[in-house]
């Protein structure tokens, strides 16, 4: 009887069974392949996937900058020119330059501990319509967090009956709108386009 490998064993039942050893040949290898195998696992193992593309995340606290370029390299009258979102920190030189430039001033009373203060933050001045709106403004932030006479001040000067409060006023300084509580994207732009056109 033959054996898996070559070796046999005697046919008859009755005689112990006994093994020969089996003789297999030593394999030889192609130096040439080795090398190109070891080449093609090393060549792979050193590919990276591509890195993604930069997240660029804004801050609720810090003021948010995007640099934006034109989209019309000549800047013509059919593609006014992108004004990006810049949260100033302090009010009277905000009042000031809005008063200089002739362009409304957007001043958002928020505090770090009102959960719709940071829902605002994320969704509505984060947003892409917000920090690449096409209106020149002036963007004040006033931080309440802090329970501090200036916090009182500014809470009354605004009249922020709750927080956050987004208060819109034209070039002249007169209100225009106000936003009570959290709101949306859309309400923050009729806003600043009402003092737009405020004349």
């Amino acid at each position: 009887m033959t054996l898996p490998g070559g070796g046999s064993r005697p046919a008859d039942p009755r005689s112990p069974a006994r093994f020969f050893p089996v003789r297999f040949s030593k394999p030889t290898i192609d130096p040439r392949a080795f090398v190109l195998a070891a080449s093609a696992c090393l060549v792979a193992c050193a590919a990276r996937a591509p890195e993604p593309a930069p997240v660029v995340a804004i801050p609720g606290g810090a003021p948010a900058v995007v640099a934006v370029g034109d989209p019309d390299p000549k800047g013509t009258a059919s593609s006014p020119r992108l004004h990006p979102w810049v949260w100033e920190t302090d009010e009277p030189r905000a009042r000031a330059r809005a008063a200089r430039e002739g362009v409304p001033l957007v001043v958002h009373l928020s505090a770090a501990w009102s959960a719709a203060s940071i829902a605002m933050a994320r969704e509505v001045w984060s947003d892409p319509r917000i920090q690449l709106q096409r209106m020149p403004i002036v963007a004040l932030r006033i931080d309440l967090t802090e329970e501090t006479p200036d916090a009182e001040l500014w809470a009354a000067r605004y009249g922020a009956s709750s927080v956050p409060t987004t208060v819109v006023l034209d070039a002249e300084g007169r209100e225009v709108a106000r936003l009570s509580g959290p709101c949306t994207v859309e309400e923050v732009l009729a806003a600043i386009r009402k003092a737009a056109a405020d004349p």
